[in-house]
């Protein structure tokens, strides 16, 4: 795509969610006068399985605020591993993500979103990736215990290489891509709960497929065990690298 292409997509991409953004807020600031600050911190032990399989520790934090309109969350996460024993040339994990979602509620059970995700991978077939998407959204089911929601749009995404990539080193690449998802959660008890998703990035140079799933249980008011599993797959890779990645944790979870 020319390069006045994508500034033009990328220039009404972020006006849309600027609009929609300010008349949310004009909205939702008649409605109340501030939100609402949560959030945890989590550490625990990783299993991972990129181009070898390693265990390690992990560690993420997540903070919400949340209105009457409008919700935003900003998370951390790192996942790091130790090399592999029975593999020389493997370098083991050691990656971390920045995500910021930004949801801006329209109706009963419609809404446009917004999502900035930033990642760091040392190893794997990309060393930087930064995506800025959005779109517009449903809720298909929303009860006191079950939610599941839908969404796509527009995005654009940029990613560079490893320095030591056999085929492309530290070729670069900014393209508007397409965004869709689906996430779902189930409140099986007061102290159970378990949900998962799926995301995908469609590109030109690679399309990015993520799969998770969590399972939540409560010990303590504020102390709670998490079981969540991820997998990703990217269509284009390295050569010598596989296609798909899993990362497994299971953490202690701290809420404040």
């Amino acid at each position: 795509m020319p390069l006045s292409a994508r500034n033009t997509a990328l220039t009404a991409l972020i006006s849309a969610l600027s609009c929609s953004a300010y008349a949310t807020q004009e909205q939702g600031a008649q409605e109340t006068q501030g939100g609402q600050f949560s959030g945890d911190a989590k550490l625990g032990f990783i299993y991972s399985k990129t181009d070898s399989t390693s265990m390690s520790i992990n560690s993420g934090a997540t903070i919400n605020y949340d209105e009457e309109m409008r919700k935003q969350k900003l998370s951390l996460a790192t996942y790091y591993s130790h090399k592999s024993d029975s593999d020389a040339d493997d370098d083991g994990t050691n990656k971390y993500r920045v995500i910021y979602d930004i949801k801006h509620t329209l109706s009963q059970s419609s809404f446009v979103f917004g999502n900035a995700k930033y990642e760091h991978d040392q190893y794997a077939t990309y060393r930087h990736q930064a995506l800025l998407v959005g779109g517009f959204g449903y809720t298909l089911l929303d009860t006191e215990t079950s939610k599941l929601e839908v969404g796509a749009g527009p995005g654009f995404r940029y990613s560079k290489r490893q320095s030591f990539d056999e085929d492309h080193p530290n070729r670069s690449e900014d393209e508007i891509i397409a965004n869709g998802f689906i996430n779902g959660s189930l409140k099986v008890s007061d102290a159970l709960d378990i949900g998962g998703g799926v995301r995908m990035d469609y590109g030109d140079s690679n399309t990015t497929t993520t799969a998770n799933a969590y399972l939540k249980n409560k010990l303590a008011e504020k102390l709670a065990l998490v079981l969540d599993t991820e997998y990703i797959y990217n269509t284009e890779v390295a050569s010598g690298r596989d296609h798909d990645e899993i990362y497994s944790t299971i953490s202690l979870n701290y809420a404040f």
